[in-house]
C-alpha cells in the first residue's frame, strides 16, 4: 500500500493498460476519460473519497477507461494482488453484493461510454469506423461493374445515391472515405464535366478499384479487434512497428510465396537494410513488440542460415489498415481528406545517445524511452 502524489495532466492509467492496482483518491481530482487520438472524451469527474480501477471487481484484466489528474492529486495505491485474497476469503454474502454493485457500475458505465461516443462530433468516430468503409465496399461490390483489366468501377452518382438510399449513410462522408482509398493508391477517380454544365470544373465521375479485398480485410480487421476486450491496441498504428513490417514487406517483393502464403527471407539481409534504412537495431524485444500488435513473425535456423518467415498476406493486411488508421487520425484532426498531401518523409537524425530497444534518441535523464517505454537504467546497467 503506497502513497503517491500525481501532477496535473499525469495519467494513472491508460485505456486498456493491466489493472495492477486500486486508487483511493485522498485529494485533488480525477477525470475519468476516453481517449481517442489527440481528443479526449471527458466521461465523469471524481474527487477525494472516489476510487479508480473498481474494474478488477468484476473480473477485467484492463483498464476501459482512461485516468488523468486533473489536480495536484494524492491517492493510496493498493495491489491487486494484495486485495484478491481479503476480497475472496470474505463472507459469500458481501462477494455477492460487491459482485451485484460492479456490475450495475459496468452496465451504467457502457451505456455512458456509448453516449459519449454518439456524441463524439468527430467525421469518422472509432465506432463508426468498420460502418462506413463496410458501406464503401458493399455498394462497389455490389453495384460496380467489371473492367477488362479486372478492376471494378462505378458511377459516382450512383454509388452516392445507392449507399444513402440502402445505408442511410452521408455522401460527404463516404466521401472522404473513399479519398483514403485514393490517396493510399486502393482506388482512383475518372474525372470529368457535368453533363448539366460542360463549361464548368472537373467532377468526379467514377471510382474505380483494383481490387476490393484490402478494404474488406481492413473493416472486417477493425470490427474484429475493435469489440474484441484487450486487444484494441492493435488498432492504434505505431511508426516504428510500421516501419519494421515495411521494410519486412519491401524484402518479400521478389520472393514467391509458399502454398500456405508464407515468405521466407534471410534474416541478416532484413536486418543490415532495417539498420541502413531506419537506423533500428532488429532484437528479441522487437519481436514481442511486433507481436502485440498482432504481425507475428518467425525465425528457423536452415543449415547456416537464419530465416525471417511471415504469412504475406496477413502483414500486408495489418499495415493497410495501420496506413488507413492514421489517414483516418487526420481526417478527423483536420475535417477532411487531403488527397493531395504529400508524405513526409522522416530522416532519422541521431545525435547523442539512443535507446538500445528501439534506437529512438533519448537524453541523459530519461529513465524510461518515450519510444517504446523500455527502462533505460536497467537496460545500461
Amino acid at each position: 500500500m503506497n502513497q503517491k502524489t500525481f501532477k496535473k495532466g499525469e495519467f494513472l492509467f491508460k485505456e486498456n493498460d493491466k489493472i495492477t492496482n486500486l486508487y483511493f483518491i485522498q485529494s485533488g481530482g480525477v477525470n475519468v476519460c476516453l481517449v481517442r487520438g489527440k481528443k479526449t472524451l471527458d466521461l465523469y469527474q471524481l474527487g477525494s473519497q472516489g476510487i479508480v480501477g473498481e474494474s478488477f471487481f468484476n473480473g477485467q484484466a484492463t483498464h476501459p477507461y482512461s485516468a488523468v489528474c486533473t489536480s495536484e492529486t494524492k491517492v493510496l495505491e493498493v495491489p491487486t494482488d494484495a486485495i484478491k485474497p481479503q476480497f475472496e476469503s470474505g463472507p459469500q454474502l458481501f462477494k455477492m453484493v460487491i459482485k451485484s454493485m460492479g456490475e450495475r457500475l459496468k452496465s451504467s458505465f457502457n451505456e455512458l461510454k456509448s453516449i459519449r461516443l454518439e456524441k463524439d462530433a468527430a467525421p469518422c468516430p472509432e465506432d463508426q469506423t468498420s460502418i462506413i468503409f463496410g458501406v464503401v465496399f458493399h455498394t462497389i461490390n455490389h453495384k460496380g461493374t467489371k473492367r477488362k483489366d479486372g478492376s471494378i468501377e462505378i458511377p459516382w452518382h450512383m454509388f452516392k445515391q445507392y449507399s444513402q438510399r440502402v445505408f442511410g449513410e452521408s455522401p460527404k462522408k463516404l466521401e472522404q472515405a473513399c479519398n483514403i482509398l485514393v490517396k493510399l493508391k486502393l482506388a482512383n477517380y475518372e474525372m470529368g464535366k457535368a453533363e448539366d454544365n460542360p463549361d464548368g470544373p472537373d467532377e468526379i465521375q467514377k471510382i474505380i478499384t483494383p481490387s476490393l479485398l484490402p478494404l474488406e480485410a481492413f473493416f472486417e480487421f477493425y470490427q474484429y479487434y475493435y469489440f474484441k476486450q484487450g486487444r484494441s491496441e492493435i488498432l492504434k498504428p505505431d511508426d516504428f512497428v510500421i516501419n519494421v513490417v515495411d521494410t519486412f514487406l519491401k524484402e518479400a517483393v521478389d520472393v514467391t510465396p509458399d502454398r500456405f502464403g508464407v515468405v521466407s527471407l534471410d534474416f541478416m539481409k532484413v536486418k543490415e537494410r532495417l539498420n541502413a534504412d531506419h537506423g533500428i537495431q532488429l532484437n528479441n524485444d522487437h519481436f514481442s513488440r511486433l507481436e502485440q500488435k498482432g504481425a507475428i513473425t518467425k525465425r528457423r535456423s536452415i543449415a547456416d542460415q537464419v530465416k525471417l518467415e511471415f504469412e504475406l498476406k496477413e502483414l500486408s493486411n495489418i499495415i493497410f489498415t495501420w496506413r488507413v488508421l492514421k489517414e483516418i487520425d487526420k481526417w478527423n484532426e483536420k475535417g477532411f481528406v487531403d488527397i493531395n498531401e504529400k508524405e513526409e518523409k522522416k530522416i532519422k537524425k541521431i545525435d547523442g545517445p539512443t535507446c538500445p530497444n528501439c534506437a529512438a534518441v533519448v537524453s541523459a535523464q530519461m529513465k524510461f524511452c518515450s519510444e517504446c517505454g523500455v527502462p533505460l537504467a536497467a537496460k545500461s546497467a
